[in-house]
């Protein structure tokens, strides 16, 4: 399976654990937007796009929307995702390209869904 990924925003705010958004698609049959890049302690990481409900006990839950089954093809999307964060952060530091700075992680999460889409993943 070929795997294409691309960094849709790059955050720059110090203090949040999300770095990027990201969007992959999967031999040029299906689409994932909403990917998360992540830091963690142990480096970065990918959190896949979910969404929120309450459940019987009042607790809040955060199921995935989308996942890969397999250990291999996480470990696959994890790579491509992290390869192509690498590579626009590189890219945006050679350039002088402006990183964008978002006031806070709701806006930045809700802006992933209003894409052109004519635009190529």
């Amino acid at each position: 399976m070929k795997i294409n990924a691309n960094i849709n925003r790059i955050i720059d705010k110090p203090d949040s654990s999300i770095k990027a958004f990201a969007s992959a698609s999967f031999d040029g049959y299906f689409a994932v937007h909403g990917i998360k890049v992540c830091e963690g302690e142990k480096g970065l990481f990918i959190s896949m796009p979910s969404t929120s409900y309450s459940n019987q006990n009042g607790e809040k839950k955060y199921p995935d929307i989308f996942h890969p089954i397999t250990k291999g093809a996480r470990e696959a999307l994890n790579t491509a995702v992290i390869r192509a964060y690498n590579s626009a952060l590189a890219q945006s530091q050679e350039s002088d390209i402006e990183v964008q700075d978002t006031p806070d992680e709701e806006t930045a999460e809700q802006s992933i869904y209003d894409h052109d889409p004519k635009m190529p993943l």
